[in-house]
């Protein structure tokens, strides 16, 4: 399918933090209506370097794409991608002695002729919005998630709870111990292929530090308005500004049209089948033709000048 893109829309802020750890690729004012490839990245809080964590898996994703382009993007694709992210971090935590362990989640939509693939490493978000319906959301990689879903504690509970914030996958590397242990490789990251889009398909990126203020309800109902989407994104930051605590960034990207491929008519049922009827008659009928191609053709009595 061709996909073209209203002008993408992004935003970048400190929040509260005295330094910004979130990265978005491409960088703000850079994405053009031909992107085909979206980035949201958040430094791990509480680790080493957050902010260059980010900024490196995402740059170095970037660029594994340009140079080994793809027409869709699977699991293996990513996975080797996100690996050689892992291991820029691995080099920069070895070369810098002070450094001990960084990392950051990572969110990334891919446009191609086949649709759009959604991958996600940690808590950053990617929702496909249509019609002022969420279609598709990514699931959060967090520990008290998977303490819920395991019956540990309830949903209540995870909302208080101190490992609330701990996440259950990201990129991240540690200084290998006393033991010598290499750095354990990267989580897997979710990876989703869509292709039911339409005109008109919101996809929205962000940092979790959108969501401490911008529920599920509340951006869908920013988005079925009819301001332009830099108002929808205005609505959505002036919710954040002064009130989110952490650093928030994402990306409002909007389909302007869809075509589908035009699809190859397919043979009949019948046709080329010896079970047709008359098939084999009509073979038959061929067979003097076929003859005379191998065979040469008859000798003429009279010139075929003369011929009447």
């Amino acid at each position: 399918m061709m996909i073209s893109l209203v002008e993408p829309i992004a935003f970048r802020y400190d929040g509260q933090r005295p330094n910004n750890e979130d990265f978005i690729w491409p960088e703000l004012g850079k994405a053009t209506q031909q992107s085909t490839l979206f980035i949201v990245c958040d430094g791990m809080g509480g680790w080493d370097k957050g902010e260059v964590a980010s900024k490196l898996v995402a740059e170095t994703i970037a660029t594994y794409v340009a140079r080994h382009p793809v027409g869709r993007m699977d699991e293996a694709y990513l996975k080797e991608a996100i690996n050689v992210a892992h291991q820029q971090l691995v080099a920069y935590i070895t070369s810098n002695q002070l450094v001990n362990r960084m990392g950051t989640t990572m969110a990334l939509l891919h446009l191609h002729e086949a649709g759009v693939t959604v991958a996600t490493v940690g808590d950053s978000r990617v929702y496909h919005i249509r019609d002022g319906q969420v279609r598709f959301q990514t699931t959060d990689h967090r520990q008290v998630l998977e303490m819920v879903r395991d019956g540990i504690i309830t949903e209540e509970q995870a909302k208080t709870h101190p490992w609330r914030n701990r996440l259950s996958r990201s990129i991240a590397v540690q200084s290998p111990g006393a033991d010598g242990l290499p750095p354990r490789p990267p989580d897997r990251a979710d990876v989703t292929q869509l292709t039911d889009l339409q005109r008109g398909d919101y996809f929205f990126l962000c940092t979790d530090g959108v969501l401490e203020q911008i529920t599920t309800d509340l951006l869908t109902a920013y988005l079925a308005t009819d301001q332009t989407n830099a108002d929808k994104l205005a609505a959505i930051v002036a919710r954040c500004e002064g009130q989110t605590k952490d650093n928030y960034a994402g990306y409002l990207i909007q389909l302007a049209n869809v075509v589908a491929p035009t699809p190859i008519q397919e043979r009949s049922d019948h046709q080329g089948r010896t079970d047709e009827p008359g098939f084999w008659a009509r073979l038959l009928n061929t067979l003097p033709a076929l003859f005379m191609l191998n065979n040469g053709f008859p000798q003429l009595s009279t010139p075929p000048n003369q011929l009447t």
